[in-house]
Order: structure tokens, then C-alpha cells, then sequence
């Protein structure tokens, strides 16, 4: 058992949904000392072994065949050790956070959405403690996935539409800090996207979220009196080519050679003999298209 067709169901619906996981409360235990041993020192991840035994269980790969609509899938990105650390400073008020930090970080559109097999990243948030509303629970905009990438099927040209599916991160009041700006999202439905409220994603140890970043969502500041612990998995079907900023490209360019020297054999299929499907895409240059001039498109 993977993802039910329920479940599948949500994620095409919500853009997010929560399942569970296949570790044992043994093989959590271990998965999670790896994780504090990797955020208490210098040694990257692909150098612990049991950490290393999270991203080639063979049940993450099945989930992103059923996510994707693929027959074989690859690692995107893997083992990256994700932390909500307790909030220090005065908390903020919840629609300033969602004002702040809401944003989308993959661009695709409705067609690469439906495609067979799925042109789009198949993330995964494997959570390695608890996560209450007040740890930090990410929050997610339901739903706005749908008119945010049919938004882009209407607006790209076909030559930008080619570019996609890639990282960028867009907000829908950039400023002029960051590295989209003056790109944005304008508002789709009866109500403005900040107005909208989010919904906390909260998760038992050992869960998986499933989430499709297409759509709004934003970190959460942790009011917990203990942090906030999660593996970041990702994937992408085999023969789609997919586009990341620079600085991203170069740094999978050479962690994924390292890690799948220390995948099992039966496993080591995970990660690509190749980099032919990842391609340079910065924000620069800019598509005029997603530039502000009024909010049509509705």
C-alpha cells in the first residue's frame, strides 16, 4: 500500500494531503537520531546510514508513481533535513505570517498538472515528531493550485510553456527584495489570496505530507516549546525535464553522484545516471507576461 485513491483524490483536489507513513516507532527512533545528529554537526546527510535508509525505502517511490501517473521515477531532491525551530521573537499575528510568507515554489500549468505522466514535482514532508498546530504546522491554501496554474496556461507563450515545470518562487505581493519581483500572482477567485485563511496541515510521527507546491502555502512560526522535525523528499517521472535556478542545479549536480554511491544496489535506480533532465532556470531573464498590469484573468 502506497496512496489510496481517496487520498490521491485530495491531493488533486487540495494540492496537499496527509498519509501514512511506512516506518516502524524502531525505525523512527533511528531516522530521527540520524536527523539530530545531521542538524548537530557539519556531516551531510548522505554520509548517515540511517538516513540514507529513509530516502531509498521503497515506499516513497511508490507514492510518486501513483502521484506522478509514472511507471519509473527518480529523486528530484532527497534528504534534506527540514526544522521549524522555536520561535524566539513576539509572534506575529496569523495574517501577517500568511501575509509574509505565503508563496508558490514550483511553476507549471493545468496541462502539465493532468499530463500522463504528471510534468510536476512530487514532494514529500516526512515528519519525524509530531506536528500540533502550534509546532509550526505548515499552512496551505486548498484548492489554489488549480486556478493559480490554469492561470499560467492562459497568460505563458508556448516558447515559456516549454520551460515548465520549474522551480521559482512567486509571491503575490513580491517586494522588491525578491528575486521574482516584479513578477507576482494576481488575484483568481472572489477573494483576494491574503484574505483567504489557511489551513494548519497537522500530522502524527511518521506521516507524510504530500504536497504540491504549485499552489499557496507558507512556513509557521513554532510557538512549541520543542522544534519542529521533517525530511524534505522529492521526485520527478522519468523523460520529463525540469528547470532549477543555478545555484540549485549546480548543488544537485553533486549530491546526487554522492548519494547514490551509498544507496543499497536494489535502489540505487532512484537517482538519475544522467542530469539531461534538469536545465538551467534562473529569474533572470524576466517573462514579461507575469509582469503587473491589472487583474484580469479571473
Amino acid at each position: 500500500m502506497s496512496i489510496s485513491d481517496a487520498e490521491l483524490e485530495a491531493y488533486e483536489a487540495d494540492g496537499a494531503v496527509t498519509i501514512d507513513g511506512p516506518l516502524s516507532p524502531e525505525e523512527l527512533d533511528r531516522a530521527e537520531a540520524a536527523w539530530d545528529r545531521i542538524k548537530g554537526g557539519d556531516t551531510p546527510p548522505y554520509e548517515d546510514p540511517d538516513y540514507v535508509d529513509v530516502v531509498q525505502h521503497p515506499f516513497f517511490e511508490e507514492v510518486a508513481k501513483r502521484v506522478l501517473r509514472a511507471t519509473s521515477v527518480h529523486l528530484w531532491w532527497g534528504l534534506s533535513p527540514h526544522e521549524r525551530p522555536v520561535w524566539t521573537k513576539p509572534f506575529d499575528s496569523p495574517s501577517e505570517q500568511w501575509a509574509n510568507g505565503s508563496h508558490l515554489d514550483i511553476q507549471a500549468t493545468w496541462e502539465d498538472f493532468t499530463a500522463t505522466p504528471r510534468r510536476m514535482r512530487c514532494e514529500l514532508w516526512f515528519w519525524l515528531n509530531d506536528v500540533p498546530e502550534d509546532r509550526g504546522a505548515m499552512r496551505i491554501l486548498p484548492g489554489s493550485h488549480r486556478p493559480i496554474m490554469k492561470h499560467w496556461s492562459r497568460i505563458l507563450t508556448d516558447e515559456h510553456k516549454q520551460m515548465l515545470p520549474r522551480v521559482h518562487g512567486i509571491r503575490r505581493n513580491p517586494n522588491e527584495n525578491h528575486p521574482a519581483y516584479p513578477e507576482y500572482i494576481p488575484d483568481l477567485t472572489d477573494t483576494p489570496w491574503l484574505d483567504q485563511e489557511p489551513v494548519a496541515y497537522i500530522a502524527k510521527r511518521g506521516q507524510i505530507l504530500v504536497l504540491c507546491s504549485a499552489g499557496f502555502h507558507s512556513a509557521w512560526q513554532n510557538q512549541d516549546s520543542v522544534p519542529r522535525k521533517a525530511m524534505g523528499i522529492s521526485w520527478a517521472a522519468d523523460g520529463i525535464r525540469c528547470g532549477l535556478p543555478k545555484n540549485q542545479r549546480d548543488a544537485l549536480m553533486d549530491y546526487h553522484p554522492r548519494l547514490k554511491e551509498k544507496l543499497r544496489p536494489d535502489r540505487a535506480h532512484i537517482v538519475s545516471e544522467h542530469f539531461e533532465w534538469v536545465f538551467e532556470s534562473d529569474y533572470e531573464p524576466r517573462w514579461e507576461e507575469m509582469f503587473p498590469t491589472d487583474e484580469a484573468g479571473k
